[in-house]
């Protein structure tokens, strides 16, 4: 969900669980999250979005999923940015740039599972500005 914080966007997304996380959920909320922090690391200048977002698109394939929404995208005065990070669209992350990282895999009629955070790009990295944990939420 985003908001305006001092007239510029944040946006974050975590799945919650309602009294467990049920079996079914669990390989595909873990997989999310390995791409999501596996994926994080190789955000910095100069990174392609078309090979970052490939990246995890081919991990989801491999175990049956699909990355059938983008990556993640640009941040700043509007939620919805470009970059666009996504195998339609290939640019070059710049320094200071501030993009979402939010793998995501959808079961149409299902459910959902979604992590995302707003990090900073830099010269050989990324600053992680999203500071909400990623284990399971259960309510």
């Amino acid at each position: 969900m985003g908001c305006k914080i001092n007239g510029y966007c944040s946006d974050m997304t975590r799945t919650f669980f309602v009294g467990e996380v049920p079996k079914e959920i669990k390989p595909i909320y873990d997989l999310v999250l390995k791409n999501q922090k596996q994926i994080q690391e190789q955000y910095k200048e100069g990174a392609s979005t078309r090979t970052l977002a490939r990246m995890v698109e081919n991990d989801f394939k491999l175990h049956g999923y699909n990355l059938i929404h983008s990556l993640g995208h640009g941040l700043g005065l509007e939620i919805h940015e470009t970059p666009y990070i996504s195998y339609k669209a290939d640019t070059q992350l710049r320094e200071n740039m501030v993009v979402t990282n939010e793998p995501g895999i959808y079961l149409p009629g299902k459910f959902g599972v979604r992590i995302e955070d707003t990090i900073q790009i830099t010269k050989f990295g990324c600053i992680n500005l999203t500071k909400s944990g990623k284990d399971y939420i259960i309510i």
